[in-house]
């Protein structure tokens, strides 16, 4: 997503582009797998800030609408309770405030100063810190800033800032669940992230591309290609070698390829550790490295069901009973938890060609460790899998599961590793700790080699899909005002 985005700024910008892509199609972790009839998206599945896509389109003078169509999806999501209760969130407020005080009655005013409080995190950690590439420490540190961080009290902990607004443990986990879209843990995220239910409820709600968060992938690549750029796949770069201090192009298949920048959107620590070899970087490389933290991983299950499941809204998040317990044993302790939390889409729901008639396809997420020695996929896998089609029935209501598979797809950290050079197979890639976001975060510019830059979820601002798309633009300014 994020070379994408890059490439087509660059591209309007007036440069010569050539993508190089380790897979046989673009996207990266944002892709398609189809079979017998089912559509299913591999990785991201919540649309969210779509000015970002808008503004990105209008810069290269087109309209994002006459490649894609988006959807609103007006009930955004269900969350289910370990006790068995459940909570919808609507996308119209009045809506979501019966459902509020339904499960904790006066909770009005306190929901309407957690949006307020919220709002104010989006509005000034977007503009000032997400938007900004901080060149140095100073433009990070000044007395503006620390005052925002004061005054937003962005460095607080997460789960103690939600559970200031709420009384009921319910609705302080429906309202911190959303740390799981970035691969961390709300009771180790710093606050300033309340500013994600803030986008889902009142700043842009929930969308949905036609035929697929996939769809947005496509729309990019036409638009790139329409200004000039050019694509290689199946062409993975084994080294992005440097002359004289500066990176001099690629590597592939044997062959190098010359040029006058190189963005690199791999993921960062991969770069560092394969593609950067010769002792250049070498602080992050042994100094740092060892010291960064990931995300966690995700294992899947995208499966073709032979069934309805009318009962399912398009988003589902299955809470564990025991949830703060499910994060200590995935962030913690780093094994696979006992009581799993999880996440499933119904994709068909609001796009019904996606699945064959009378039938629905089910993505399923389950958060779990990166890479570790507590857990070993070749040995644990087929009994967590098991596990998790035991929740399916218990928890979603979908009766003698296996008897309705008639697709199934499984993927585990080792294949976001294997398929896509994710260090540590953490599918959301480095983590957000204090010390891990804004100008502590891995800088978009290499510090010792010249003409080479970064871009993606493990360098600034961060991951997801929208602050991808952000952080390309930011690159691509700085490509621009430094190469250009």
């Amino acid at each position: 997503m994020g070379g994408l985005a890059a490439a087509i700024r660059l591209a309007r910008l007036g440069f010569s582009v050539e993508v190089f892509e380790k897979n046989s199609t673009p996207g990266g972790r944002m892709n398609r797998l189809e079979s017998d009839g089912f559509t299913f998206d591999t990785g991201p599945s919540l649309l969210l800030m779509t000015d970002t896509y808008r503004e990105l389109f209008s810069f290269a003078g087109r309209n994002l609408e006459d490649y894609v169509r988006l959807t609103p999806i007006t009930s955004n999501y269900k969350v289910n309770f370990g006790d068995g209760d459940e909570l919808r969130i609507h996308r119209t407020l009045p809506e979501l405030i019966k459902e509020l005080e339904r499960i904790e009655p006066g909770v009005t005013p306190r929901f309407y100063r957690f949006l307020a409080d919220s709002c104010l995190r989006y509005r000034l950690g977007r503009s000032e810190f997400v938007e900004r590439d901080f060149e140095n420490a100073k433009s990070f540190f000044g007395l503006r800033n620390l005052n925002l961080l004061l005054k937003t009290k962005a460095t607080s902990n997460y789960y103690k800032s939600v559970s200031s607004y709420f009384e009921t443990e319910k609705l302080r986990q429906a309202f911190s669940l959303q740390t799981m879209y970035l691969g961390l843990s709300p009771f180790e995220a710093p606050a300033v992230y309340t500013l994600l239910p803030y986008t889902e409820l009142a700043e842009d709600g929930l969308w949905f591309p036609e035929g697929g968060m996939y769809s947005l992938i496509e729309a990019m690549t036409e638009l790139a290609r329409e200004l000039g750029v050019e694509f290689h796949f199946d062409s993975e770069v084994e080294k992005v070698p440097t002359m004289k201090g500066r990176a001099s192009g690629v590597v592939v298949g044997g062959e190098e390829f010359f040029y006058d920048a190189v963005l690199v959107n791999a993921d960062l620590p991969y770069a560092y550790r394969k593609l950067l070899s010769g002792g250049h970087d070498s602080d992050f490389r042994t100094r740092r490295r060892g010291k960064l933290k990931y995300t966690a991983s995700a294992f899947m299950l995208y499966l073709g069901l032979d069934v309805k499941l009318d009962h399912m809204a398009h988003h589902n998040f299955y809470l564990s009973s025991r949830y703060k317990e499910n994060f200590e044993a995935i962030f913690r302790d780093g094994g696979l938890p006992e009581d799993p939390s999880f996440y499933a889409v119904v994709p068909s729901k609001t796009e019904p060609g996606m699945a064959p008639e009378g039938m629905d396809g089910l993505f399923v997420l389950v958060p779990v460790p990166h890479l570790g020695p507590k857990v070993d996929w070749e040995r644990d896998g087929a009994a967590f899998k098991e596990k998790v089609y035991a929740m399916l029935e218990k928890r979603c209501g979908i009766e003698n599961i296996r008897e309705h598979i008639v697709f199934e797809k499984v993927r585990t950290p080792e294949d976001w590793r294997d398929e896509y050079n994710l260090e540590e197979g953490a599918a959301f890639g480095l983590g957000h700790g204090i010390f891990q976001v804004g100008y502590f975060r891995p800088p978009m510019k290499s510090r010792s080699v010249e003409n080479l830059y970064f871009v993606g979820a493990s360098t600034r601002p961060g991951t997801g899909v929208p602050l991808v798309t952000i952080g390309a633009r930011l690159v691509a300014n700085r490509i621009f005002r430094e190469i250009g």
